[in-house]
């Protein structure tokens, strides 16, 4: 079953634009330390990083197999952007660091979209104020993990309610790309960027469009907008 419901995910993620497989445009920015692209993120704004975590993760690094794909820029981001885990009471709280990150089978399934619409509001707390998040899954069958669902925000003194497709407890990135249209609909020329860890990590900015053509130059990362 989790194996046909990752087939499904995955072929959603791509149709999207957003393939969980490839997200990386090569070259040499791909062999960069993670010392080395912890001063290229805080150049882009990108808070965070420690010693100690960059030690970690290189050490990490090191007991890899070699036929493992991992991209240390995916990694480092994936570790500034995860936010704090309460497992005792089943709640999270995001980082306020330039970088929000998710796995796309979600921890609290039951607040999954109350949990994403936060974790992109922590980008910035000012422009993305969602206010009043109300999350409606009466629509879902628990047991077969299937239905839809939708979250509901105030944003600008407006009203928004988006849609999901429930696949067990997996997002559903029409979730993300619906988010954006609405974000970029009121032009500031900021909008949200995504990437993933080339396995299930969502990676999410709040940023413009120059920030975002320099940050994949000098990662090696490829950012998409799906719409």
């Amino acid at each position: 079953m989790k194996r046909i419901l990752t087939l499904v995910v995955s072929a959603l993620l791509s149709l999207n634009g957003y393939s969980l497989k490839s997200n990386s445009l090569g070259g040499e920015a791909m062999q960069k330390t993670y010392k080395e692209l912890a001063e290229i993120f805080d150049k882009y704004d990108i808070k965070g990083t420690t010693d100690q975590m960059i030690d970690d993760l290189e050490q990490d690094y090191k007991t890899m197999p070699p036929e493992v794909e991992l991209n240390k820029a995916a990694m480092l981001l994936t570790v500034l952007g995860q936010g704090e885990y309460d497992y005792e009471n089943m709640t999270w709280t995001p980082y306020t660091n330039g970088v929000y990150t998710f796995d796309v089978e979600f921890f609290n399934v039951e607040k999954m979209y109350t949990d994403f619409l936060t974790g992109v509001s922590s980008l910035d707390e000012q422009e993305l104020d969602f206010k009043d998040i109300q999350e409606d899954t009466r629509q879902v069958n628990w047991e077969e993990g299937t239905g839809k669902r939708t979250v509901s925000f105030e944003w600008k003194h407006r009203q928004f309610t988006l849609e999901a497709e429930v696949y067990d407890d997996w997002f559903d990135v029409n979730v993300a790309n619906e988010l954006n249209k609405i974000i970029k609909g009121y032009g500031n020329e900021k909008q949200l960027f995504f990437t993933s860890d080339g396995y299930q990590e969502g990676i999410v900015f709040y940023r413009d469009k120059e920030w975002a053509e320099g940050f994949q130059l000098e990662t090696g990362l490829e950012l998409v907008e799906f719409n």
